[in-house]
């Protein structure tokens, strides 16, 4: 396989490999959530997809239920615990458990820090890490109960540096990973693993929103990769994270990042 080359996750992996296992993620409907949603159904999962628009949801549902298997769609914001209370509820009534969670919800736009408004750094620290925290609480709780579960939540490679003009979110992801830790120490009597997947400059439907394409050709000449990422670049640590692979992997940080956080070469 060339190094530019994104290959099919469904590929690298056992057919059938989440076969009866009950997966949520949230921030399904779109972008690296889509793919996430879709492989775990292409694996034999029955997949929960949440977020707070069900138009983006509902293609979606449709997708992983051609894939034969069940399929739940539900709104929920998460930055209100009672709303992500009545999510778990639902996806659990519907698919009998939870057995995998994915923090992929997010938010992010472009701020120096002097100009951002306290409702806006309020809009993306709550979705990110307040997000983060309600969905594995609420479902924590269900997975403490029920003898054990897995929780992945996905990070920004910009959480472990100086995040220019995105104080917010690199704030809240870096918070993020601190939670997956502390979470994944508490949590390990009651056989729950917390991981975080990290990822760079990935092509999703909101980059340009976020990322003005100028910039983006200035940060392909840093990458090592040589090129921005992918959704489906995240695709692979996520389902090795929820797979008995990784049985001994917890707390742990896996950027997806093309090199991002390497220091530029001075050849």
């Amino acid at each position: 396989m060339a190094f530019d080359e994104t290959p099919d996750a469904t590929e690298l992996f056992a057919p059938n490999l989440f076969e009866g296992e009950r997966v949520l993620v949230t921030g399904g409907g779109t972008g690296i959530g889509r793919h996430l949603s879709l492989a775990f159904a292409d694996l034999g999962a029955d997949v929960a997809i949440a977020s707070r628009d069900m138009d983006h949801l509902e293609p979606v549902a449709e997708e992983i239920e051609n894939r034969g298997v069940d399929a739940c769609a539900t709104t929920v914001d998460v930055r209100e615990r009672d709303r992500v209370d009545e999510m778990t509820e639902t996806v659990v009534d519907e698919l009998g458990g939870i057995d995998i969670l994915v923090n992929n919800h997010g938010a992010n736009f472009l701020c120096p820090a002097t100009d951002l408004s306290a409702n806006g750094w309020r809009s993306v620290v709550g979705t990110i890490l307040d997000g983060t925290a309600y969905c594995s609480f609420s479902v924590g709780e269900h997975m403490i109960e029920n003898d054990g579960g897995n929780i992945i939540s996905m990070g920004a490679a910009n959480s472990v540096e100086g995040a220019p003009y995105h104080s917010h979110s690199g704030a809240g992801k870096a918070g993020v990973h601190n939670l997956m830790q502390t979470l994944a120490a508490e949590w390990g009597d009651h056989d729950i693993r917390c991981n975080t997947v990290a990822p760079g400059v990935i092509l999703t439907e909101a980059i340009d929103e976020i990322l003005p394409e100028a910039y983006a050709d200035q940060v392909v000449d840093y990458l090592a990769a040589d090129r921005l990422g992918e959704p489906e670049d995240c695709v692979p640590p996520v389902l090795y994270l929820a797979s008995p692979a990784a049985e001994y992997v917890t707390g742990a940080y896996y950027t997806v990042d093309g090199g991002q956080l390497l220091a530029p070469s001075p050849l």
